[in-house]
């Protein structure tokens, strides 16, 4: 999802984020985030280089879940006993030819 659309709604639930352990899936790698104003400041510095994002894998008591929307996100909070949440962070190729550009020249 776009990263307005991302902000507004992980804005939505965000007292229910409060004491999970956030990861953020970036091209460089990942990191935890265990409070909502450092992993807010990983998702605005992501923003500024255009990407997108989406959630990648839910760990509830029960095992790994997946989850494709901040509102299924957020009924599973409510269901499920939720210890961390793992996003990703893409750039989303608007075009194919950009798509196609990004493996570089072909010689």
């Amino acid at each position: 999802m776009k990263a307005t659309e991302f902000k507004s709604e992980i804005k939505d639930i965000k007292e229910n984020l409060r004491g999970l352990t956030l990861q953020l899936v970036t091209k460089n790698g990942y990191r935890p985030y265990f409070n909502l104003k450092e992993f807010g400041n990983a998702i605005l510095e992501e923003e500024q280089k255009g990407n997108d994002f989406r959630i990648n894998q839910v760990w509830t008591k029960a095992g790994i879940v997946g989850t494709k929307s901040i509102k299924a996100l957020a009924e599973l909070i409510k269901s499920e006993t939720i210890t961390a949440i793992q996003f990703e962070s893409f750039f989303n190729f608007s075009t194919t030819e950009q798509y196609i550009r990004s493996f570089g020249a072909l010689d």
